[in-house]
């Protein structure tokens, strides 16, 4: 079975191919051009490289967010397509418990992704990889406040860990190689969701939050 793993939660483009729950193709590139930009000639490229088709491809994970929102929809838009055309599954995974699988130890994890303004997207993760944190949008000192509350050890992953290190009493700071480039992890999440049944038509991304436009909207309105 052949996995294709798309996130555009970040700055990052990522796109992975995992066949037999082996790893076979990563390709991660950060770079000023929007996903919009990138993702189709970096997905062609892979493909091109291992020798595969788009109709070689059996599942379709992509990274329903939190994260970028333009980022997101962009990532969305293309992989529901891909599917569509494929009539192939598209499983969404969660940006943040993909990113917290980049720590391979039995310690409970954390992840966050910057929001901007000292706030964050986060979650909290036991060893079995429950959420015990919810995930959602925080201030930094809400959320280090409730990890600090499970009293443990954790692995902390993402890119602001060492920004606000001093928020949090018992987090061990992953090293930065760590902090980005989930393919890998959603192509392994969704396969163990695999046999669930999603409806194409009915997946939009996890923002978590109003958009810009939104926020500025409502202010009008009010």
């Amino acid at each position: 079975m052949r996995v294709l793993g798309i996130d555009t939660s970040t700055m990052i483009s990522t796109v992975t191919v995992v066949e037999d729950e082996k790893v076979i193709g990563d390709f991660n590139v950060n770079q000023e051009k929007t996903h919009s930009e990138s993702l189709v000639p970096m997905i062609e490229t892979l493909l091109n490289l291992l020798g595969l088709k788009l109709s070689d491809i059996d599942i379709f994970a992509i990274s329903q967010g939190p994260g970028s929102f333009t980022g997101l929809r962009i990532g969305m838009t293309i992989a529901k397509t891909f599917a569509q055309v494929g009539n192939k599954k598209l499983i969404p995974v969660s940006t943040l418990k993909a990113l917290a699988l980049n720590s391979s130890s039995n310690s409970f994890k954390a992840s966050m992704l910057d929001a901007r303004g000292k706030r964050i997207y986060g979650a909290m993760y036991d060893e079995n990889m429950n959420e015990i944190v919810k995930e959602d949008l925080y201030n930094i000192d809400d959320f280090s406040k409730l990890c600090n509350e499970k009293n443990v050890d954790f692995d902390l992953v993402s890119e602001v860990g060492e920004k606000y290190r001093d928020k949090f009493d018992r987090a061990r700071i992953l090293d930065f190689s760590y902090n980005s480039c989930i393919g890998k992890n959603l192509c392994k999440l969704a396969l163990l969701k695999k046999d669930e049944d999603y409806d194409l038509y009915k997946l939009v991304p996890n923002y978590l939050r109003k958009s810009q436009a939104e926020r500025d909207r409502e202010k009008k309105n009010d």
